[in-house]
Parts: structure tokens; C-alpha cells; sequence
């Protein structure tokens, strides 16, 4: 193979490289698992997140017994679960926590100290559950160790419903809270709306669960928040509303996407409404790359601020900027069903949505079962790249996604009530169902060559420590180097003394024997001849292919000092410095005058030389006074004086 092919081949290698990197990340990234986690009954969770120790935490609550779920005397309906797993999806603890009525975990974030806050929601009074403001739902935040173990709770509310939808950790160590509440008492003031509806709330808690904060948010009617971004200092809060007062514009029309901005201190800078005359609700939201904002939930309607309705309830999606001008929305579905409830922004700028579908037509293909998880790839500008249906023959219920940018891993969670499919672990009636995707890494290795000419690059597929592809390594041909290649090949000693002999062989490298060598198989031995000596060095690779070269150590028996007559600072690389060439023991200083008698450089390290500039100034071509002064091996002080030349 000629040498003009193999660059024609490596180019064409380099370019295919190029594009399989760019297509991981417009292809549905593999699946690595797919596992199920509960017990006999009814098991749901509403959130995963990844943890330090790359694996996952999951929240949402139990009403099982039995199974993977440890025994609660008060469970008599459902109990707060937490479910840690670690990076296979094999379970390392599991805690669950309520009295005798309804518990939920919501939300779950990672602490600095490596546990966690739990958001999640109760109306026990027993159970070791904490008292709260009356017989309806309150808020409840439980704060636990790195192991799942309870050090503290608190609960947050009044004598109306009040529910935690979302936490997120703000920039300085608190913590934000999007809740709905139909309280205007304890906890909750201010609320806009009366009897059973209620009002959006943010809170704000402190690291020790102190309330900071709460505002509501809201008309006459109904408003909620289910998510949280903070950009630049201000808060937004996604939700629906139901109103045409308070806060709320007065142009909505029945149920609408809301967008709330706050600022630090819970003041509202602008509230948005979007959608069409039937229901609109905004779920999930993400920062985009361009610091925009996308919502993602379900519409209803086919007017308004929607078009391109598939069917009774559709995904939607919009995007909007920092101010909540509309700049563009998506909907996707079939004829059936489809609600949105998670979308994170992918590494290529674009978003996945994930939530569950009802349908088998439309943008809806591959019908697993009665209801499927349904992941959707979008552009940044919305255009579909991929979708994916995920489940079994029963109906399974899409709620969270999550995204490791550090693995380029992906974690989907909701519940799921079939027992085959990508689902065939099952525990009981419902169960925690998470499916771990993961994009291989692309990395690649030297493999060094004798003839890069008849070298044929390749590709190998390594797997991670639970058994699935995780790396994709491709080996490029480099040829044997030389063992000084892009370093000095001499150096300069005294009589005495010794000096480390660095190569830079990309193979195995072998000194030829000397008597005056620490080591003759070793990289880089250290030398101590009594003479001036040259080393021979030998870098060969296991095919047997080999180059060889020389260093050279020149040994002084006393200060060697040769200084030049001119030189030529023009930046040209050649003769741009001037300075004494050679080596001396010690006390070494060298001054540069001018014909005046100014002192225009000193150094007192040979390495350092001057450049030709004083006080900023490049000097003209003239003639310089230089004094160098140094010791001699016996410690014998030295002084020569002479002139030389600047040239330009």
C-alpha cells in the first residue's frame, strides 16, 4: 500500500470518526437495563436523580409489604419509599417512612454532606411522623444521611391541602419548594383563592429546613407549580392556572400554561400564560443551551397559541425566552392520549421528552401495551430526531428523567404494571420501573507500527463493570519513535556529579550497558560518568521494529563560559537572545550597559538572556558593555569584561 493511500484511508477514518461521534447523539442511545422494584402491591415513584457515587436515588411511595420493601407496622395505606441503587441498578438500601395515613415522596435532591432532602407530602399524626396544622395534606421535608437513616423532619403547610411538587437546591445552599396550597393560614398567607382551590406557592427553606419564605401566587380559582429553574438570579416556576385575576392574565381562557418569574426574594417580575380554550398544563421545564426555557405537559385544545393537534390529548411543548415571548411549540401524539411529564436539555443542545401514550398512530409507532413510556428526541428548534416507545403488554406510566453529562447516561423512571417487554422483573400490582440508557463513550489509543503503510485502523467495544458496552475505543497506527524525539539529546555536568537521562520512546525503550548507568532496561536511568560519555538508546515495539539514537553528557572539570560577539533580536528564533553559553558551579551574575553607562540588564541564572529591550523599549543597533562574574569548581571567583554588538 503506497504512503498517499494510507493518508486517503486514516483521512477518510479521522471523517467516519467525526460523524459516528455526531450520530450517538442523534440516535437513541442503547439500553442498558431495565429493572422493576417493589412489592405485592402498589408501588409508584415520581422522581430519579443521580447521586455521587454515579448511581441513581429514587422517590414516591409504597403500599406493599413485602417484596423489596421493608416491613412498616403503621403502612395501613400508602408510605413515603426511597429506593438508592447503585450504577447496575442493584439495590443498596431502602427506607420508607410514614404513620397511618397517605405519604408520598415528590422530589429528592443530593447534599453537599452526601445525603438527602426529601420533598414528599403526609396527613399522618402518628408513625413518628411529625405533627402538623390540621387533617388534610401538609408538606413534609425529611432530611437523611448518606445511608437512608432520618435525621431530621419538618412539615410546612396550614389548616388547607398543601402539596410539594418540586425542590431545587438554590445558589446559596438553600432550597426552593414549588407547591400548590389551599391554606391561608400556618405556613401558607396570602392566598388568593378560597375554599378547595389553590394557589401556586414557592418556600423557601434554609440547609436546617427553617422556613425563609413562602408566597403564593395565583387568581380567584386554581393554580399550581410543579418545577423550578433559576437563571441569573431569577426564579421561574412552571405550572397551570385556571385564573383570570391576581396574578394571572386576564386573557386565559380554562386551564393554561403558566410561567412565573420571581426574584430572589419571592417579588414577581412577570407571569405568562400559554395555550388554546381547553386545558393546558406546563409539567416539566428545562434551561436550554441558549439560556431559554422549554415547558413540556399536555394540551387539550387546538386554538390558541396550539397547532398541530393529533388527537384528544397531545404532548406539548414550547419554548420560550428569558421574558416569556413564545418562540416556538411542538405537539406530538396520536389519536389517543398522551401527556408529558419530564424533559431535560440533551449534550447536543437539543431535549428529550419523556411521558406515557395511549396511542399507536399519529407520531405514536410500536405500541407496546394499554399505556407505554414514550421518549421523544427533539432539535433545539423542535424538530423530531427520535422517539422510542418502552414498556410491556400492560399499561406502564413514564414520570422522570434524569441525565449524567459526566457518562453520558441516561435514567427514566415511573411505574409500570406489566411483567414483560423491557419489564419482566415484576413484583406486584405496580412497581418502581427504571431504565437505564447509556451512549458509549468514544476514546482513542496509539497502537504503535512499524510501517504505518500497512496499517488498518480498527474498533473495539469494551464493557463496563455490570457487563454492558460502556467504551468504544478506536486504535490509530503511530510509528516507533525515536527514544529523544522532542527533547534534548545533551546535557552538561560537572566532574562528580549526576544527571537523569529522559526518554520519550512511545514503545519499550533499552540503554545500551555502561558501567556509569543506574539501569539499562529502565526509561530514564540515571548517569554518572567520570568523562565525557555518550549513551545509546533503543526504542523498539513487540513486533520488533526498532530506532536507536544518542545522548551525550559532556562532564567539565571546571566553568566553561563562552560569550558571543553579536546578536540579532528580530524575532526570527535564530541568535534572538544574548547571554554567556556554557556552565558554571556558582556565583554567577552577568550586567549589560550602554554606552552611557546604564545598566540595562542583569541576570544571575544562565538561562535567563537578554532579549534586547530596556524599559519596554527594543534598543538600536549598537555597541553594549558586558561584565560576567562566576565561581570556578575550586570556589575561585572569575570577572571577565568585553563588548559585543546589537544588529538590526
Amino acid at each position: 500500500m503506497n504512503r498517499q493511500l494510507v493518508r486517503k484511508s486514516l483521512l477518510l477514518f479521522f471523517a467516519a470518526l467525526f460523524c459516528n461521534s455526531y450520530l450517538l447523539y442523534a440516535q437513541l442511545p442503547p439500553r442498558h437495563w431495565a429493572m422493576q422494584y417493589g412489592g405485592g402491591n402498589v408501588d409508584v415513584p415520581f422522581a430519579i436523580k443521580i447521586t455521587t457515587d454515579g448511581g441513581t436515588i429514587v422517590v414516591g411511595y409504597t403500599d406493599s409489604r413485602n417484596g423489596d420493601i421493608s416491613a412498616q407496622p403503621n403502612r395501613d395505606y400508602w408510605d413515603l419509599w426511597v429506593l438508592k441503587l447503585d450504577k447496575c441498578g442493584i439495590i443498596q438500601w431502602e427506607r420508607s417512612f410514614g404513620g397511618t395515613g397517605y405519604e408520598s415522596a415528590r422530589d429528592v435532591v443530593q447534599t453537599s454532606d452526601g445525603g438527602y432532602m426529601v420533598l414528599g407530602e403526609t396527613n399522618s399524626t402518628d408513625g413518628g411522623v411529625v405533627v402538623g396544622f390540621g387533617g388534610t395534606k401538609d408538606i413534609w421535608l425529611l432530611k437523611l444521611t448518606a445511608d437512608g437513616n432520618l435525621q431530621w423532619q419538618k412539615r410546612f403547610g396550614g389548616s388547607g391541602l398543601d402539596i410539594g411538587n418540586h425542590i431545587t437546591l438554590t445558589p446559596d445552599g438553600s432550597f426552593l419548594i414549588a407547591a400548590s396550597s389551599s391554606s391561608n393560614d400556618g405556613d401558607i398567607r396570602g392566598n388568593h383563592s378560597t375554599g378547595t382551590y389553590t394557589d401556586g406557592v414557592l418556600l423557601k427553606i434554609n440547609a436546617s429546613g427553617v422556613l425563609q419564605w413562602s408566597r403564593c401566587y395565583g387568581g380567584s380559582k386554581n393554580e399550581e407549580l410543579f418545577d423550578i429553574e433559576i437563571i441569573n438570579g431569577t426564579i421561574f416556576a412552571a405550572g397551570f392556572t385556571n385564573s383570570v385575576d391576581g396574578d394571572i392574565p386576564p386573557s386565559q381562557k380554562n386551564y393554561d400554561m403558566w410561567l412565573l418569574a420571581i426574584d430572589g426574594n419571592g417579588n414577581k417580575i412577570f407571569s405568562k400564560i400559554y395555550g388554546g380554550s381547553q386545558n393546558d398544563v406546563a409539567y416539566t421545564m428545562t434551561k436550554g443551551a441558549d439560556a431559554s426555557l422549554t415547558l413540556a405537559g399536555y394540551t387539550t385544545s387546538t386554538d390558541g397559541d396550539i397547532s398541530g393537534a393529533k388527537g384528544s390529548q397531545d404532548y406539548w411543548i414550547i419554548n420560550v425566552d428569558l421574558r416569556g415571548k413564545l418562540n416556538w411549540q411542538k405537539v406530538l401524539g396520536g389519536t389517543d392520549a398522551e401527556y408529558a411529564k419530564t424533559i431535560i436539555t440533551d449534550r447536543d443542545s437539543g431535549y428529550i421528552v419523556g411521558g406515557v401514550t395511549y396511542s399507536n398512530n399519529g407520531d405514536v409507532t410500536g405500541s407496546l401495551g394499554d399505556g407505554d413510556f414514550w421518549t421523544v428526541k427533539l432539535s433545539s428548534t423542535g424538530t423530531i430526531i427520535w422517539k422510542q416507545n418502552w414498556g410491556g403488554s400492560s399499561n406502564d406510566h413514564m414520570r422522570f428523567m434524569v441525565r449524567d453529562p459526566e457518562r453520558d447516561e441516561y435514567y427514566l423512571a415511573g411505574d409500570s404494571e406489566s411483567g414483560d417487554g423491557d419489564f419482566n422483573n415484576s413484583r406486584g400490582d405496580a412497581d418502581f420501573a427504571v431504565i437505564k440508557l447509556k451512549i458509549p463513550q468514544i476514546t482513542t489509543q496509539d497502537s504503535v507500527v512499524c510501517n504505518i503503510n500497512t496499517f488498518i485502523p480498527f474498533r473495539d467495544t469494551l464493557q463496563d463493570a455490570c457487563g454492558y458496552d460502556s467504551v468504544i475505543v478506536d486504535y490509530l497506527p503511530i510509528p516507533v519513535s525515536g527514544p529523544f524525539d522532542n527533547t534534548r539529546k545533551a546535557d552538561t555536568i560537572f566532574v562528580g556529579q549526576s544527571v537523569v537521562l529522559h526518554a520519550s520512546g512511545n514503545a519499550n525503550i533499552m540503554w545500551v550497558d555502561h558501567s556509569s548507568l543506574s539501569c539499562n532496561n529502565c526509561k530514564d536511568p540515571v548517569a554518572s560518568p567520570l568523562t565525557t560519555t555518550v549513551y545509546i538508546a533503543t526504542n523498539y515495539s513487540t513486533e520488533g521494529c526498532q530506532v536507536s539514537d544518542q545522548f551525550r553528557v559532556v562532564v567539565l572539570n571546571d566553568a566553561l563560559v563562552n560569550i558571543p560577539t553579536g546578536f540579532t533580536p528580530n524575532g526570527d528564533g535564530r541568535n534572538d537572545h544574548f547571554g554567556p553559553l556554557g556552565k558554571v558551579p556558582d556565583g554567577y551574575r552577568l550586567q549589560i550597559f550602554n554606552r552611557n553607562g546604564e545598566m540595562v540588564f542583569r541576570s544571575s541564572e544562565m538561562n535567563q538572556r537578554w532579549n534586547g529591550y530596556f524599559k519596554g523599549v527594543l534598543q538600536p543597533s549598537s555597541v553594549f558593555i558586558y561584565v560576567v562574574e562566576y565561581k570556578d569548581i575550586e570556589n575561585k571567583f572569575h570577572q571577565q569584561k568585553g563588548t559585543f554588538v546589537l544588529i538590526r
